[in-house]
């Protein structure tokens, strides 16, 4: 189905649009199934639909940003208060790459006997303006950003520290349960983190499900907690309900917050890694 509506989408963006019988009659499928599919990639912003046929989208669906464009203050704060009731008195904390997570650091003030691992050179300054927290920062190279801390040496780094929380970033919830993230190196480092990690949370940038198979992802199942800017898509739902995930308390008309039952929480492995890549 996937490879389907990939093959759908990249014929309408060449073709400029096509009817429901011709696409019905090229992939040899019922004009039910087409449709169910258009209805889908309408969703997904790819394209529009229109009396029998479907148009390849001129613009941005008016429900997403454009791609690239960071996500605003006004959605990105209702995300970080949720994130940062996670987050309890004497718990230890760190803070993955990305401007997201960075942005949690002054929610954080009233939290007694809190411990912050630090992975951006950008959020010393920060915390010790804002925070009366013990702070460590970890070794390893400064990435691209000038300020990101990575590599070998950093993933390495986090096996010394007793870590019960980590924030992360990701741009998508993938189709096939898969976080996509911005790079091979955020891969590594949230993978390194998520086995140390008890509570393992990740800020979703965009609600809707991404056709998109990137080589820097990570399995859905590798976190206890997915946050999003808005309610997410009946797609994206439906992914999260498979992984176990179950909507908990939404911040009103913004952010939704999906967790793992308890059950569920556990320690992700190598192995569930190398069986997700399988697949």
């Amino acid at each position: 189905m996937l490879q389907r509506r990939l093959k759908i989408a990249d014929w309408i963006r060449q073709h400029g649009q096509m009817r429901v019988d011709e696409l019905s009659a090229a992939l040899a499928v019922s004009t039910v199934t087409i449709r169910s599919d258009l209805n889908y990639l309408e969703e997904q912003g790819l394209l529009l639909r229109s009396f029998g046929k479907a148009v390849a989208a001129k613009t941005p669906s008016p429900r997403e940003r454009p791609p690239g464009e960071p996500l605003g203050r006004t959605l990105a704060l209702p995300m970080l208060r949720l994130a940062s009731r996670i987050i309890e008195a004497d718990h230890t904390l760190l803070i993955g790459h990305g401007d997201l997570p960075l942005q949690i650091i002054p929610l954080l003030a009233e939290i007694q006997g809190l411990t912050l691992i630090l992975a951006v050179l950008d959020a010393v300054p920060l915390v010790r303006s804002l925070l009366d927290a013990r702070v460590r920062l970890i070794g390893g190279e400064i990435g691209s950003d000038g300020s990101s801390l990575e590599g070998s040496q950093a993933e390495r780094a986090l096996e010394h520290y007793p870590i019960t929380h980590v924030l992360m970033q990701a741009d998508m919830l993938g189709a096939e349960a898969g976080l996509l993230l911005g790079s091979k190196v955020q891969e590594r480092f949230c993978l390194a983190a998520c086995r140390r990690a008890t509570r393992r949370i990740v800020l979703i940038e965009r609600p809707a499900l991404s056709l998109e198979r990137r080589l820097s992802e990570i399995p859905l199942s590798f976190v206890t907690d997915a946050i999003f800017p808005s309610p997410p898509t009946a797609r994206a739902r439906e992914v999260l309900a498979s992984g176990g995930f179950v909507p908990l308390v939404d911040e009103p008309g913004t952010a939704a917050h999906f967790s793992l039952t308890e059950n569920a929480h556990g320690t992700p492995t190598d192995q569930a890694w190398q069986d997700r890549h399988h697949r």
